[in-house]
């Protein structure tokens, strides 16, 4: 894979620049903080997409390589996953799928809870995608939706981890929790 140091640290910068905010801040989990990473800032701009989607991809191939696709909660997951499977056929011309966990199922059409290529079956090894990662919940959000649509799910990854809790609930939970970056790496000086 080519997620070289170079790339770790240009992601970093524009993580730095666009995505991480100070001030007060109430979190997904409930819980306020005087840091807030907002990744998709970064990873709706084409550099930011690709070296998430690059750096993502590396990562759950290096600790999932049998993995067959990716899959995370709308919406923070939504850029993510697309880039994985982009990056996936540049460095590899392989086939990785993307896969998107609805909050809700569709209540119209076919009634899906996640958007799911055709090149994905149950039985199927995927790796849980989040943007950023506080207590965990919306990752086990995609898990446990992940699993009861038959995948398995041993592996997730994240761009940030704020280490406030997930890596253990995601444990408890039988996956472990592989980052690109903690959030103290990524604090404004």
């Amino acid at each position: 894979m080519s997620f070289d140091d170079t790339k770790r640290q240009r992601l970093a910068s524009l993580l730095t620049e666009h995505s991480v905010k100070t001030g007060t801040f109430t979190l997904a989990s409930g819980q306020t903080s005087d840091i807030y990473c907002d990744v998709k800032k970064t990873a709706l701009l084409a550099e930011g997409a690709y070296l998430c989607g690059l750096g993502l991809y590396s990562l759950a191939r290096q600790v999932s390589e049998d993995a067959t696709g990716c899959g995370g909660l709308t919406l923070g997951a939504d850029p993510l996953v697309t880039a994985m499977a982009i990056a996936s056929h540049l460095e590899e011309q392989r086939e990785y799928g993307a896969i998107i966990v609805r909050k809700e199922t569709k209540d119209h059409g076919t009634q899906r809870a996640m958007e799911v290529p055709n090149t994905l079956s149950p039985g199927d090894r995927i790796v849980a995608v989040d943007d950023t990662v506080t207590t965990g919940g919306s990752t086990m959000k995609a898990i446990e939706a992940l699993r009861e649509a038959g995948y398995t799910v041993e592996h997730a990854v994240c761009v940030v981890d704020r280490g406030q809790g997930g890596q253990e609930k995601l444990a408890a939970a039988g996956v472990t929790l592989h980052a690109l970056y903690s959030l103290d790496e990524l604090r404004p000086e």
